[in-house]
């Protein structure tokens, strides 16, 4: 169990720092948006391809920090019972999650984005909007995303059985945010 957590360090400690690097594209995708929005009714000039930059990088902000929002118990929970139970069941519960749901969905997600990347860079593929960006670094994002996404809910489901077997103490979130 010990290889197991330090595992699940290594793969906390790479979402955290990730996370807490991809959320400067919040204000990149802000100034960019503010710029496109200026040149546009000021010099009554726009460009696609900073069109297409905004929804890349908030594109990357959504896919990267995903895994540390997991990390951080941040995603959206609407569950009226799940608070109400004793830690031991929303441990099982979270375990059961990851280990049905999120982890087969990511690999899903992986391998059919991956073939969606892979025909995209071969054919270098570019937007059909003139002056646009090249599409296969987003595609790439996807399944990268995703990859790091199930690394942190492998990360959830170890933490989790630890707890349950007393190698460490049972998380005290209770959810519903």
């Amino acid at each position: 169990m010990e290889t197991l957590l330090r595992l699940s360090a290594i793969i906390d400690t790479f979402n955290r720092r990730l996370g807490r690097a991809t959320v400067w594209l919040i204000l990149a995708t802000v100034l960019l948006s503010a710029l496109t929005a200026t040149l546009r009714y000021l010099l009554d000039w726009g460009s696609n391809a900073m069109i297409e930059a905004q929804w890349f990088l908030f594109g990357l902000v959504f896919l990267l920090c995903a895994p540390w929002t997991l990390q951080e118990q941040g995603h959206v929970r609407v569950d009226i019972l799940y608070g109400r139970l004793p830690p031991r069941w929303r441990v099982g519960i979270d375990i059961l999650g990851g280990l049905l749901f999120l982890l087969p969905v990511c690999l899903l997600i992986v391998v059919d984005a991956w073939g969606y990347f892979l025909i995209s860079f071969h054919q270098n593929e570019l937007s059909m909007n003139p002056g646009g960006l090249l599409w296969w670094p987003m595609k790439l994002a996807i399944p990268v995303g995703f990859a790091l996404l199930g690394a942190q809910g492998l990360s959830e489901v170890i933490k989790g059985i630890a707890a349950l077997t007393g190698h460490r103490p049972l998380p005290d979130h209770k959810g519903g945010h």
